[in-house]
């Protein structure tokens, strides 16, 4: 009798475990942390490439986009330079980024924070421009980023008091078709 008690528990999980319940999440059939959300903003964190980032530090040598394509990114209001490794159409995506100014005394301010591809003065695509466009890019020639949109936090107060400024990045995506 003592064998019964043992295993109902033991058959009762089993059955609740291999239950021929259809999942239901945002994602079905991937199961990371349990958690349908955290599931789903995990893997789409992990599907984007990563991305270089433009900085002070970097900004005077040009970021090389490899043969399938690459990512730039950047919290910084700086123009910088890109080549391509390989002649080719790409299709570039770019999402613009965000400048937040605020004090505890005040409303916050949002400011968009854009970035552009440009060849010579034409204006290849931006963050204003929502969706992707196929560009033809060269070996051998120089593109600009060209950032704009980042307000300096030291021309604002907040009933005489400094704000804090938070910006999250812009990035511009390639994709090489």
């Amino acid at each position: 009798m003592r064998k019964i008690h043992f295993l109902f528990p033991l058959l009762f999980v089993l059955l609740v475990q291999c239950s021929p319940d259809e999942e239901k999440g945002i994602i079905p059939g991937t199961n990371i942390t349990g958690d349908p959300l955290t599931d789903a903003l995990l893997l789409g964190v992990l599907s984007v490439p990563p991305c270089q980032f433009l900085t002070t530090q970097n900004v005077n040598a040009p970021v090389v986009v490899g043969e399938g394509g690459g990512s730039v990114c950047s919290t910084e209001l700086l123009n910088g330079s890109l080549q391509v490794s390989t002649t080719g159409t790409y299709q570039i995506s770019a999402t613009a980024g965000k400048q937040t100014l605020s004090s505890s005394r005040c409303q916050s301010s949002y400011f968009d924070f854009h970035i552009s591809l440009k060849e010579g003065s034409s204006e290849l695509h931006s963050s204003v421009t929502p969706g992707m466009a196929n560009v033809t890019l060269t070996v051998g020639t120089t593109y600009t980023l060209q950032a704009s949109g980042i307000v300096d936090p030291n021309l604002y107060d907040c009933q005489g008091r400094s704000v804090t400024s938070t910006v999250t990045p812009y990035r511009i995506n390639f994709r090489k078709l």
